[in-house]
């Protein structure tokens, strides 16, 4: 069975969307699970929780613009089967690229400890 792209970006979208609230509720405490699980994250419960939220926000931006796109994007996306598909599949996937450098420059301004 084929999934239809736009299908697919709603599915994505969906997940990240319901992942973030917790983080942007600050609910998940420090884990190797679940969360933003860089370097600076885990030198204190403070930066945990600072980077944890403000990357759930913008988790919560990115899931939303996945939402948009898949449903908006419903008439315009080619066949699974087009030479395009995988342009279009892609494609709005890389909007998670300056999330996480956000995300990064973020947690770099938090203290060292």
């Amino acid at each position: 069975m084929i999934v239809p792209i736009p299908y697919v970006h709603c599915g994505i979208g969906f997940v990240t969307t319901l992942v973030s609230i917790p983080l942007i509720l600050r609910k998940i405490p420090m884990n190797h699970a679940y969360g933003i699980r860089i370097r600076k994250a885990f030198v204190s419960q403070r930066n945990w929780y600072e980077i944890n939220a403000y990357g759930g926000k913008l988790l919560l931006v990115f899931g939303l613009f996945l939402l948009a796109f898949g449903w908006l994007g419903q008439g315009v996306a080619p066949p699974p089967t087009s030479p395009w598909a995988p342009v279009f599949m892609v494609l709005p996937l890389l909007a998670i690229v300056p999330v996480l450098a956000l995300i990064i420059a973020f947690a770099r301004r938090l203290p060292d400890k």
